[in-house]
C-alpha cells in the first residue's frame, strides 16, 4: 500500500532563454506561487521566500523580464492562508508576518526588469497584492477577482491600497473593499485592475510572446523607462522638476542608454534595415 503525501508549498524559479534569429541574447525569468492543494494560497514562509527568489533571478546577468504566476490553471494565488491567521497574524507575530509580506511585496517592485503577473483562476487578497507590484497584469477570460479584508475583520494593507487606487482610481478601488465583491476578467479589465484579457487556452503563449517581445528591446532602455514611470507615478508629476530632482538613479540610468553599445547598435540597426542586438551594454 502507497500513501500519498501532500506537496509542500513553495515558491519556484526557473529561467528560459530567449532565442533571437539562432542567438540566445538572454533570459525570461518565472517564478510561481506553488500550493495547488489550497488554491496558490501564500502561507508565511512563502512569502519569506519570494525575496529569495527575486535575489535569484536578478543574479542572472542577461535578464530580460519575470513573470509571476501561480501553479496549474485553477488559480494565480487565492490570497494568504487564512489557516495561519490564528498562530501567525494575531498577537505579538501580527508585525512579523505583515514585514513578510511587505518585504515580498517590495521585493517584486525592485526587480528592475519588466515583471508580469500572469492570472489563471482565482486571485485574491494578498494575490491581488503581488499582482499590484507587478509592472503588468494579464489574465484569462476565466479568471476571478476579489479583495475581501472585509469579510475577516481586517483592512487591506496601505501599500497595497495605494497600487490598487493607482489601477482603478478611488470609487472602485472602495467598492472592491467595501464589498469584498468577486469580480470577472472583464470587468477586472474596464475597471483598469489588469490591462488585458485573453482565453484562458492561450493565455500562457500569449505571456510569452509578450516577455520575448520586451526581451528583444534595448535593456538599458526598458530599466530606464520603468524607474522613470515608477518615479512620476511616486512624486505626481515630474513636468514641473527635473528627473535628477526626483530620482538620481532614473536620470543616470536615462544618461546611460544615450552612452551605450545599444544605443549606436539600434540606430546602426535602423540604418541597415535589420534586427538589433541589444546586449544591454
Amino acid at each position: 500500500m502507497s500513501c500519498e503525501t501532500a506537496a509542500v508549498p513553495a515558491i519556484t524559479t526557473a529561467l528560459e532563454p530567449v532565442v533571437l534569429d539562432g542567438e540566445r541574447i538572454g533570459t525570461i525569468g518565472s517564478i510561481t506561487i506553488d500550493n495547488p492543494d489550497r488554491r496558490n494560497a501564500m502561507t508565511a514562509a512563502m512569502y519569506s521566500a519570494i525575496p529569495v527568489a527575486c535575489e535569484k533571478l536578478c543574479a542572472e546577468p542577461d535578464l530580460r523580464a519575470v513573470v509571476l504566476q501561480g501553479a496549474g490553471k485553477q488559480a494565480f494565488c487565492a490570497g494568504s492562508d487564512i489557516s495561519e491567521f490564528h498562530d501567525r497574524r494575531m498577537g505579538d507575530g501580527a508585525a512579523t508576518y505583515d514585514r513578510a509580506e511587505h518585504q515580498a511585496w517590495n521585493a517584486l517592485a525592485a526587480i528592475e526588469v519588466p515583471t508580469v503577473a500572469v492570472v489563471h483562476g482565482h486571485c485574491r487578497g494578498g494575490g491581488v497584492a503581488l499582482a499590484l507590484h507587478c509592472d503588468l497584469r494579464l489574465a484569462a477570460d476565466t479568471a476571478q477577482f476579489g479583495v475581501p479584508p472585509a469579510n475577516l475583520g481586517l483592512n487591506y494593507p496601505p501599500e497595497a491600497t495605494r497600487r490598487l487606487v493607482a489601477l482603478v482610481g478611488p470609487a472602485w478601488a472602495k467598492r472592491l473593499l467595501f464589498t469584498a465583491e468577486t469580480i470577472d476578467a472583464a470587468q477586472a479589465w474596464r475597471i483598469g485592475l489588469v490591462e488585458e484579457v485573453v482565453p484562458a487556452a492561450t493565455l500562457d503563449h500569449h505571456a510569452a510572446r509578450l516577455t520575448a517581445l520586451m526581451a528583444e528591446k534595448a535593456p538599458l532602455s526598458l530599466r530606464a523607462a520603468k524607474l522613470v514611470v515608477d518615479t512620476i507615478v511616486t512624486h505626481g508629476t515630474a513636468a514641473d522638476r527635473a528627473l535628477r530632482d526626483l530620482s538620481s538613479r532614473a536620470a543616470d540610468l536615462t544618461d546611460a542608454c544615450y552612452e551605450s553599445d545599444d544605443f549606436r547598435e539600434g540606430v546602426r540597426a535602423f540604418s541597415e534595415k535589420r534586427t538589433p542586438r541589444f546586449r544591454g551594454t
